[in-house]
């Protein structure tokens, strides 16, 4: 692997301190002991690698890595004592079959981990019951049993005329096929003897399995989740109920709504799940917590008209629903009961809870705290248990602004600085949020404020309009008008936060990924007292992006069709408003489909023929976020090295 130690400075130094921290995602209560999933960083392997990590308590009330599995995820305790896990390790058993990829093990303490599943191509998913698991698989399109599929790929690998027809429009790899494979479920009875079974599951042709499962605890009901492709390019997502003992009397439960992430009840006869309303030009997407009958026949708001996006993650006994959902710059946890709805009180922001007895283990994180695991009780109280990247917590302070437009609305921004107040006025990196609908409420591993403010910046961190956590106005007011009005807000909340005392006003940066990377050259159009701007995967172009992108389904909700609507057109950068004196930095993932990496060229190519001082850096092993430690590494040299050439003297803005 390249050499991902960052040159020397503060900065340089904490980064290099980020990451090599263990990232954790979620925590799980086996016994006394703690199963931590995460994501560590090992020489010689360029992406993180994903660990299930067992500890132990010790008697001065610490903990004791008792054992780890490497390249295993998605942990799934069982009763019997041990834990069912997806893994990327290969044994004996698989070499002889001609298996390869990811498989379903299982861990008991004190005993190797055993194989349970495994396909000549990968596990994608999997849900458990009692004695019975069901997993998504790749299958090859026309097998119609496991031994027939592996006949398949054989003939497939032995005939070099094979080619892969790509139904619609989707890439040659996606998350609904791959390799010409889709995607299959397979029951696995976990009894003694028993035989792992291809479900005939009939789908229509315009119809594929998303790889999403749920299944209810006694293992008789699944649910599998749809996608459905229809003209133009739009999608729609469902739901696939069946009883696992009948799958040829499966329903497919379509709604108004998308119906994504189900989550069985404890009692087998409610799934919990998200439903999404299915926007359009002109009316924006809203997410409610749903709840939906096991044999199809019912679905019904769990907390109708709650204002903060409430997405089930785990139900704490059969009539308790917990849900996440963002408000005003954090992701709280809410009790859900019979239409009633409380909120918990937890520091942070929840990335991932799970329940184990009368106890809940949450993952909590803010922006200036890693994530750490807590324990909580039904009466409330919290403790901490576990906080593995401790080391990497930053030196520094957090102020939460407000900027109150002429309308009366208000938008909130976060405001990273120095421990210490500065003996003068600090340069300002604004930094942008993707999504668009998303904020800034936890813990970043890619885009994380610390090394910048150590090495003597202030990080301005706005919300707004289609930031989610400020009720749905936030969402209409930016849905469909993100230059007009959501770029427009977003530099009047920039030139408030200017007039704070501990900031420069004339040494400033835009910077973002994705929509942020966007936003961040359109507050460049805005704003003269930008100097810099550093875009990752962002664009200028609109119609360019969403006539190829493999989320045009997303940009014809949002702006309508791409050949008829001025939308497009009017809501495009003009990156000729740019001033002269304003450096550019564009870089910007080669496997990039969400964002086609020509639209990075066509920009560099308009602002290096206007004589822009402009940078490209293509990163051709990533996609459409910078993932490998190494790339992170350079990308932040990169960044640190225009900061401190355009942003070390602070001289009034450029007339443009």
């Amino acid at each position: 692997m390249a050499d991902t130690t960052p040159t020397e400075g503060p900065g340089a130094e904490l980064l290099g301190r980020l990451l090599s921290q263990p990232r954790v995602n979620a925590a799980h209560r086996l016994g006394a002991d703690l199963v931590l999933e995460a994501e560590l960083i090992r020489d010689r392997r360029p992406l993180p690698v994903p660990f299930v990590l067992g500890y132990t308590p010790t008697a001065d009330g610490g903990w004791a890595l008792g054992h780890a599995h490497a390249g295993a995820s998605s942990v799934s305790i069982v009763d019997d004592g041990g834990y069912l896990f997806l893994s990327d390790q290969h044994g004996p058993e698989q070499q002889a079959c001609r298996h390869a990829g990811r498989t379903l093990r299982y861990h008991r303490p004190g005993r190797e981990p055993g194989l349970v599943f495994s396909t000549p191509r990968d596990v994608v998913s999997y849900a458990a019951g009692n004695q019975a698991v069901v997993a998504a698989v790749w299958l090859r399109p026309d097998a119609r049993s496991l031994a027939e599929d592996t006949e398949l790929r054989i003939a497939a690998l032995a005939d070099p005329r094979t080619s892969h027809l790509v139904r619609g429009d989707l890439w040659l790899q996606s998350a609904y096929h791959a390799d010409g494979d889709v995607l299959g479920i397979v029951h696995i009875s976990r009894a003694p003897g028993a035989v792992d079974e291809l479900l005939p599951l009939r789908l229509a042709k315009d119809v594929l399995l998303t790889g999403e499962l749920a299944l209810t605890p006694d293992g008789r009901t699944c649910a599998a989740g749809l996608v459905r492709f229809l003209p133009g390019g739009h999608r729609h997502y469902g739901q696939l109920l069946f009883r696992v003992a009948e799958p040829e009397a499966a329903i497919a439960v379509w709604t108004d709504d998308d119906l994504v992430d189900l989550v069985a009840g404890p009692d087998g006869t409610w799934f919990a799940g998200t439903a999404e309303r299915v926007a359009r030009p002109g009316l924006g997407p809203r997410r409610e917590a749903v709840l939906v009958a096991t044999d199809g026949s019912d679905v019904v708001r769990a907390a109708p008209g709650h204002r903060d996006w409430l997405e089930p993650r785990v139900w704490e006994d059969r009539d308790t629903l917990l849900c996440v959902g963002a408000s005003d710059g954090r992701r709280h946890l809410w009790r859900v009961a019979d239409g009633r709805v409380s909120r918990v009180d937890i520091p942070g922001s929840v990335q991932a809870v799970t329940v184990s007895g009368d106890e809940l283990l949450v993952v909590r994180s803010g922006i200036d705290t890693p994530p750490e695991v807590l324990s909580l009780a039904r009466s409330g109280s919290h403790q901490p248990l576990i906080a593995p990247a401790a080391h990497a917590r930053p030196a520094g302070r957090m102020e939460r602004l407000t900027h109150r437009a002429p309308d009366g609305s208000a938008w909130r921004s976060w405001l990273c600085l120095p421990a210490e107040e500065p003996d003068a006025p600090l340069p300002v990196l604004v930094w942008c949020h993707g999504g668009p609908l998303l904020s800034w409420t936890d813990w970043s591993w890619r885009w994380n404020p610390w090394p910048f403010v150590a090495d003597g910046y202030a990080v301005l961190m706005p919300d707004p309009p289609l930031s989610i956590g400020y009720g749905q106005e936030a969402i209409e007011r930016g849905w469909g008008h993100w230059t007009s009005d959501v770029a427009a807000i977003a530099a009047a909340q920039v030139r408030a936060a200017l007039e704070h005392p501990a900031l420069d006003p004339h040494r400033v940066a835009a910077m973002g990924g994705s929509f942020g990377g966007y936003l961040a050259l359109a507050l460049a159009t805005l704003v003269p007292e930008i100097r810099l701007v550093v875009s990752h995967c962002g664009w200028a172009d609109f119609t360019a992006v969403a006539r190829a992108c493999d989320l045009h389904w997303h940009w014809l909700r949002e702006y309508g069709p791409v050949d008829t609507e001025p939308g497009y057109r009017l809501e495009s950068l003009h990156l000729d408003a740019i001033g002269n004196g304003v450096k550019v930095l564009l870089s910007h993932g080669y496997q990039d489909t969400h964002v086609p990496v020509g639209e990075a060229r066509a920009m560099y190519r308009t602002l290096e023929t206007r004589g822009i001082d402009v940078e490209l850096m293509l990163l051709d092993d990533e996609r459409h976020s910078i993932q490998k430690p190494a790339n992170v590494t350079a990308w932040f040299q990169w960044v640190s090295d225009a900061c401190r050439t355009t942003l070390t003297t602070s001289k009034e803005p450029s007339p443009r």
